[in-house]
């Protein structure tokens, strides 16, 4: 059976193609479904060579088709935005109604404002809920909601608000995390050899971050904390966007902090390296944005997890949704007080690092790709058939 998976990105190219829905998509196809991607085409010379499948690490198993869009790119104001996803819903909309096999199908989203119009042509929608992003015009979300025969939701906070705010089912409901490819992240790598291939420093005390710098993440409570903390200790931040890179190190400049590393965007298959150099691994969202306190499904949690090293999180009813203090050690959100006093515990309990490291790893053998392919196969083939 074909499955259309539905994304209008939040960036202008492949190459920063979110790996949960690159492998996600695989993994369907995988399963058996004949998938394909649905994208804007957006502009950005610098990434039109690269290849999302190599960049990604999966299999070149599911169809990409991009879609015209008005881009009006480097301009990041929300009309703009607005703009973009509007004129992706019509391109999609007018592409499915003259398409033969599209009322067939399985329409898949990864974001109801992608899926508004085009929900009106299916009877056989599906999405997956992350951010729970919403059009302004409530009488969309409500049409669109009518219409979703089921919701893959990443915690238990955003079904509960769902069944309240909109009435539906319990049948309509799979809970299911994000997942992690476990083969890819639990490698046979010491710290002393990750740092070599890396060329990272072996005497210092390493302290990482990896993922995207947005506010809602909380990096700047994490690049705050370095100034508590000794000069053996060394933060780093790997990823963002080269945009964000740049304003962040310009930010690190300013408050004058020195024991700080930026090190950039580093390739996924290369990030299983950097977590293993690590001495303690961090997840410092914050508690000032909803999504980061209660809609979130952190994909890097999972990886943290499948990697063996120690975790320090915040503490939010998102993450608790995941792990618990035998697992992670947490600290006050938004405080980088607390964060550098987590710090400098962490580094200094050997023994209960090891205890709390494979707590976590016993527990994230639940959140593989395979399990979650498998029970989102089942949950769509269930509701299918009723």
């Amino acid at each position: 059976m074909k499955l259309i998976y539905i994304s209008h990105w939040r960036f202008p190219s492949e190459k920063t193609m979110s790996p949960l829905i690159m492998r996600t998509c695989s993994e369907l196809a995988g399963s058996g479904f004949e998938v394909e991607l649905w994208i804007p085409k957006r502009q950005n010379k610098e990434f039109e060579k690269v290849d999302p499948y190599k960049y990604h690490n999966v299999e070149h198993n599911f169809l990409i088709r991009k879609f015209p869009v008005i881009d009006l790119i480097g301009n990041n104001s929300s009309l703009s935005f607005f703009i973009m996803v509007a004129t992706f819903n019509i391109s999609i909309f007018f592409y499915a109604l003259m398409s033969f096999t599209f009322r067939k199908s399985i329409l898949y989203g990864h974001d109801l404002r992608d899926i508004e119009l085009l929900c009106l042509l299916s009877k056989n929608t599906f999405i997956e809920i992350h951010d729970f992003n919403m059009s302004r015009f409530s009488i969309l979300n409500r049409m669109a909601i009518k219409r979703i025969k089921g919701l893959i939701v990443t915690n238990e906070i955003k079904i509960a608000n769902l069944k309240k705010d909109f009435n539906l089912k319990e049948n309509q409901f799979l809970h299911q995390p994000n997942a992690v490819d476990l083969k890819m992240f639990d490698i046979n790598i010491s710290q002393e050899k990750a740092r070599e291939m890396l060329k990272l420093p072996k005497d210092e005390k390493i302290v990482l971050y990896t993922g995207h710098l947005f506010f809602w993440k909380g990096v700047d409570t994490l690049l705050e904390s370095a100034k508590f903390l000794p000069s053996s200790v060394k933060i780093y931040f790997v990823g963002g966007t080269d945009e964000d890179v740049k304003s962040f190190k310009e930010k690190q400049k300013k408050n004058n902090i020195e024991n700080v590393i930026i090190a950039g965007r580093k390739e996924h298959k290369e990030i299983p390296l950097w977590l293993k150099s690590a001495d303690v691994l961090i997840l410092p969202n914050t508690a000032k944005e909803d999504i980061s306190k209660y809609e979130t499904s952190p994909v890097k949690i999972f990886e943290y997890m499948a990697s063996n090293v120690p975790i320090i999180a915040s503490d939010l009813p998102s993450i608790r949704n995941i792990v618990n203090e035998k697992m992670v050690w947490f600290f006050e959100p938004d405080n980088e007080k607390s964060l550098s006093e987590k710090i400098i515990q962490a580094l200094n309990s050997k023994e209960e690092n090891s205890i709390r490291t494979q707590n976590a790893y016993q527990e994230v053998k639940k959140y593989s790709w395979e399990i979650r392919t498998k029970n989102i196969v089942n949950f769509i083939e269930k509701l299918e058939n009723e």
